[in-house]
């Protein structure tokens, strides 16, 4: 799917628009210029939606026995329903949007994914319609705007994006268990450059095949999965990868080529040249090689090239 079909569910704040509840905005040039150029951004804005208006009031999360309450900061006002009312609604209206993201208003007591919980000695809580959107959206990748200024966590983010669309275009065609295992397998590096181990634990799904309908086996798998890619990948990690998929192919390769690859490499890991450089190698020489099983290999090819998520560690 090219990268400008895919959408992004965003806080509508951070598009610019005059939603807060001061009347203002906050503008996100990380949302707005780097996904906003590739990206549908889809703008949605909880409090206005579910009818506080503008301006409006704080609101702030507080610690009512068992329950957690949306409590105005000056009336008091208890907006717990109206907004989980909404939230309901709006989540399933998203749903069917197709999103395969969402960027939130850090803090927000509505968005926000780590939101300080009044009386309850400095613990937190996801925002009320945050909570929701997971809930209905599970293996959805959600982050805060401010997890953005991170060159790694953008790309990892938009990395997601791309994986999660994989996994939601597959499972919703007819497939069978010997198609999703075949695209587990296509996913193997892209699994290890995360974590040494998340292709075997992710594989761990397919042991409950004939236990438990085709359907939920999908479920289990797209939620582990896009919990094992969830973290970016470190330079080390990225180092093994590459090195394994070299040792492959290295005996196709002309002297100069190996000689190319293994200098790119050490120049990597050295940090004298970035990772783009060593993977679009490797990208090249993998398509001349004898080894279609890397062909395919979602590590080398996790989104359109154009966006570059092979540029840092």
């Amino acid at each position: 799917m090219p990268a400008e079909t895919l959408k992004i569910g965003v806080s509508q704040c951070l598009v610019g628009d005059a939603v807060r509840y001061d009347g203002a905005d906050k503008l996100n040039h990380a949302v707005v210029d780097r996904l906003g150029m590739h990206f549908e951004l889809v703008p949605v804005c909880p409090e206005v939606e579910a009818g506080m208006g503008v301006p409006r009031e704080t609101v702030q999360l507080e610690s009512s026995e068992s329950d957690l309450r949306m409590v105005g900061t000056s009336s008091g006002a208890d907006y717990t329903d109206t907004m989980q009312g909404y939230a309901i609604e709006r989540v399933d209206e998203l749903s069917d949007a197709q999103l395969r993201g969402y960027v939130l208003k850090s803090r927000s007591p509505s968005c926000g994914l780590d939101v300080a919980v009044q009386g309850e000695g400095g613990s937190t809580s996801k925002g009320l319609f945050a909570a929701e959107l997971i809930k209905a959206l599970p293996g959805l990748p959600a982050v805060e705007e401010t997890d953005l200024a991170d060159e790694a966590k953008l790309q990892n983010f938009v990395e997601r994006m791309f994986a999660y669309d994989r996994q939601m275009t597959f499972m919703s065609q007819p497939r069978s268990v010997g198609q999703l295992v075949m695209s587990h397998a296509q996913a193997r590096l892209q699994l290890e450059a995360h974590s040494a181990d998340a292709h075997d634990q992710v594989g761990r799904v397919f042991e409950q095949a004939g236990e438990v309908s085709y359907d939920e086996l999908c479920e289990q798998y797209l939620a582990s999965f896009m919990d094992s890619i969830a973290t970016p990948v470190t330079r080390v990690a990225h180092m093994g990868v590459m090195k394994s998929v070299f040792t492959a192919i290295k005996a196709d390769l002309e002297p100069t080529a190996q000689k190319e690859v293994a200098r790119s490499l050490q120049e990597y890991r050295q940090s004298v040249v970035p990772l783009a450089v060593p993977v679009t190698l490797l990208r090249h020489y993998v398509r001349i090689s004898e080894h279609p099983m890397f062909h395919m290999q979602t590590y080398l090819e996790p989104g359109p090239r154009e966006l570059m998520l092979r540029t840092v560690h």
